[in-house]
């Protein structure tokens, strides 16, 4: 019985996790460049995968208490790019496909994000909404008329009635994995070590999306799906709180036949 209340509140404690990242979506469903996180769950029985003969009970707690806890569940990124929206502001971009800008942060630390409203921040570079540079340096003029930024990424800038010139070439970075991505607020995500390795390249080659001026991407996030999966999460939830109930139940009735 002590075993059912285990695999009760693994249960919960998973549902939590599923309902906590559902909210956390459906919160930034408008926010530009944001990837919706995927709760994704393993069978118990992958624990008895290796060791046929293995008790059940044992295995399947030994897997639970490997996983977050008891919560047999696993938050990734998804990768699914959202609706391209035009906006007209010149230092608007969207990816068109796969890869991230760089920025660095306030720690001098990289970061990755695809919330393209870019900014000219205090020292003159190109930056994001929140004022982390990119990590190209992109350093505009201040008496700057018209910005083009190229489907490569190229940046150029117009200076009054002057021939534009090329001030500076914007880079995507992609990751082998993207489930090694780790959200770090501010929409931008850091890699940990099972990212692989950070490939930086020009946008349109060796795979990359190509950059859309005057667009923002929007939150891949669908409402619909999220409240569907909300329901799900919330009865899953309850049937697990039956089985410790239950188990409660039992353990009471237990207790009163020893006295």
């Amino acid at each position: 019985m002590y075993q059912a209340l285990e695999i009760g509140a693994t249960g919960m404690r998973a549902q939590q996790t599923q309902i906590d990242t559902i909210a956390h979506n459906v919160a930034n469903v408008n926010t530009a460049g944001f990837r919706r996180a995927v709760v994704s769950f393993a069978e118990v029985s992958a624990a008895l995968a290796g060791n046929p003969s293995a008790d059940l009970l044992q295995a399947a707690r030994s897997q639970l208490l490997a996983r977050n806890a008891g919560a047999m569940a696993n938050v990734s990124m998804s990768s699914d790019v959202g609706e391209m929206k035009q906006t007209g502001v010149a230092l608007d971009v969207a990816i068109d496909g796969t890869g991230f800008l760089e920025v660095v942060r306030a720690d001098g630390t990289p970061a990755y994000t695809r919330a393209g409203a870019l900014q000219v921040n205090a020292e003159g570079l190109l930056a994001t909404a929140d004022g982390s540079p990119l990590a190209a340096r992109i350093a505009m003029p201040p008496d700057a008329t018209a910005i083009r930024i190229a489907a490569d990424g190229r940046v150029f800038a117009a200076v009054d009635d002057t021939a534009e010139m090329e001030v500076g070439q914007l880079e995507l970075v992609s990751f082998s994995n993207l489930d090694g991505l780790l959200a770090a607020g501010d929409n931008q995500y850091v890699a940990a070590p099972q990212a692989g390795e950070a490939r930086a390249g020009i946008p349109g080659t060796e795979g990359l999306g190509t950059i859309r001026q005057g667009y923002l991407e929007s939150s891949n996030v669908q409402l619909i799906d999220e409240l569907v999966s909300l329901m799900l999460a919330q009865r899953a939830f309850e049937m697990n709180s039956k089985i410790v109930q239950a188990a409660d139940q039992m353990m009471a009735i237990t207790n009163g036949l020893v006295r």
